[in-house]
């Protein structure tokens, strides 16, 4: 790697008792990186050990070592693991019941709590909350001259308050309780702790939301230290939104999202979200960056696309060996409306040995070469916002209208203009909950929303939905129970606690 920039300096462990996932990862990784350039790499000098007390000795440093934290976002959402157990989970994606064993087990709610992908889950996102740690419990003691060089310290530790109360928000979702680390892991002193009830978990992801919103700016102007795509008071609130609506505070969500109406708009064409190099657009709030030409592109789409199709598009590095691991559903299929945009967007017919199939083709760039490809995957975006503000406001024409505008989008349509072809109101068929989450299922497809939209159903209505779609999908797999709309906490983490944690009821 050349043209470095900065020294950048770690503790140094020794390895050899690291015999599971929880103590390796709470290591500090040892490399941070920046969004655009090879250029802005920090090096790592392995030789050089110093006092974790005077690792960052300036603004810069600790900027760097933010930057970090965000590049290791690509290790969980670009992670193919993480899209089969939140994607594949649910009724929009299917998975091939002669594929790996583990993958089919997630998507039929067979797993055990040995599974490898939970493993590589839990522990991606810990790594990112003790890199995040680092840099909020350090930054404190980051010597500065200037103002500005203050403020720019307290808004790294508003940008790293949002990157965990984000990884949190996954953790909690997908396991309930969790081990609540808010100091970073330096030692084998303080590497296990139990786990603290999830409403603890989300206190603390509402305090970092509420801290990042008092010190993060609405937008950056862009160069060094304010790239665009870093996060921002307008993300911090959307994603407060979406924490609140989750445990059922509905009016602090829709308080929440009153600051973030208004100041995004929908692009004029669905199919542009996910187009290569379209990143951070006026419909994006906050997306994990990917960049081929750092070698950092995105690689877990070309696995959603079959081999003969990757070669037929002439896409170098596309293509799965073998038949599709993922693909959509026959029921995602049946969802959308004739002339509904999204569904195109979405999916694709190809010719598998002789029968039409469909695969996933949201995610797809046609110039990706070996570094992977140059789209970002976008968390938060102002569709989203406007369909949450309708949930959260509940039934009524203003809700509607919130519901509409994402409509008529899909049709091809101006969001603002009223079209009684496409608009939907009380009298069209449903529940309101029924239509909002609908609406949210066709338009967020294949986002990673719909495992946790059904997590705020009822849970007799979630598991409803669950049983009926594995039912329909396949033969012989049992009836899913409530307690497995949590995953089992992975085995590794109990075994080295010692019993300190501990296992989700039911595994």
């Amino acid at each position: 790697m050349k043209n470095i920039k900065s020294l950048y300096r770690i503790w140094k462990f020794n390895l050899k008792n690291f015999r599971t996932s929880l103590v390796f990862g709470l290591i500090l990784t040892a490399f941070v990186v920046t969004f655009n350039s090879c250029d802005d790499f920090i090096e790592v000098a392995p030789e050089d050990v110093i006092d974790a007390d005077t690792f960052f000795s300036n603004p810069d440093e600790l900027i760097f070592a933010l930057n970090g934290v965000y590049a290791y976002q690509r290790n969980i959402f670009g992670n193919f693991n993480y899209f089969n157990l939140i994607e594949a989970r649910t009724d929009n994606a299917g998975q091939d019941q002669l594929d790996q064993k583990e993958r089919v087990e997630t998507d039929t709610f067979e797993e055990t709590p040995g599974n490898l992908l939970l493993v590589n889950v839990w522990t991606q996102n810990y790594i990112l909350i003790n890199n995040a740690n680092n840099v909020i419990a350090r930054a404190p003691d980051v010597p500065f001259e200037t103002t500005d060089e203050g403020a720019l310290i307290d808004r790294a530790v508003g940008e790293a308050k949002f990157l965990r109360a984000l990884s949190y928000f996954v953790l909690a979702n997908m396991f309930g309780d969790v081990p609540l680390r808010t100091e970073p892991t330096t030692d084998f002193n303080n590497a296990t702790i139990p786990r603290s009830p999830v409403s603890d978990v989300y206190t603390q992801i509402i305090a970092d939301l509420n801290d990042a919103i008092a010190v993060l700016p609405n937008t950056y102007s862009g160069g060094q230290q304010q790239e665009e795509g870093r996060a921002t008071k307008l993300a911090a609130f959307t994603l407060l939104a979406k924490v609140q609506l989750q445990i059922g505070n509905n009016g602090a969500a829709s308080s929440a999202l009153n600051n973030v109406i208004g100041q995004y708009e929908l692009l004029p064409n669905y199919a542009e979200l996910y187009a290569a190099g379209n990143d951070n657009s006026v419909e994006s709030i906050f997306e994990v960056s990917f960049n081929p030409t750092n070698e950092t592109g995105l690689g877990m789409n070309n696995l959603l696309i079959p081999a003969s199709e990757a070669a037929s598009l002439g896409i170098v590095a596309g293509g799965f060996a073998g038949n599709l691991p993922t693909f959509p559903t026959q029921d995602v299929q049946g969802i959308y409306e004739a002339g509904d945009l999204r569904a195109d967007a979405s999916f694709t017919t190809y010719d598998n040995n002789g029968t039409p199939a469909l695969y996933i083709s949201k995610y797809i760039d046609l110039d990706a070469a070996g570094a992977g490809s140059d789209i970002n995957l976008i968390l938060l975006r102002y569709a989203d916002a406007l369909l949450m503000k309708a949930e959260a406001d509940g039934e009524s024409a203003s809700s509607y209208e919130l519901i509409n505008q994402v409509r008529r989008r899909a049709f091809g349509q101006d969001p603002d203009t009223p079209n009684p072809a496409i608009d939907i109101d009380a009298s069209s068929p449903g529940t309101f909950i029924e239509k909002i989450m609908l609406e949210r299922r066709r338009e967020l497809v294949f986002e990673g929303q719909r495992y946790f939209d059904l997590k705020r159903l009822p849970s007799a209505d979630a598991l409803t939905i669950i049983n009926n779609h594995l039912s329909a999908e396949y033969t012989g797999v049992p009836t899913v129970q409530e307690y497995q709309l949590v995953y089992p906490i992975p085995q590794g983490e109990i075994d080295v606690s010692n019993g300190v944690i501990t296992q989700n009821p039911g595994y």
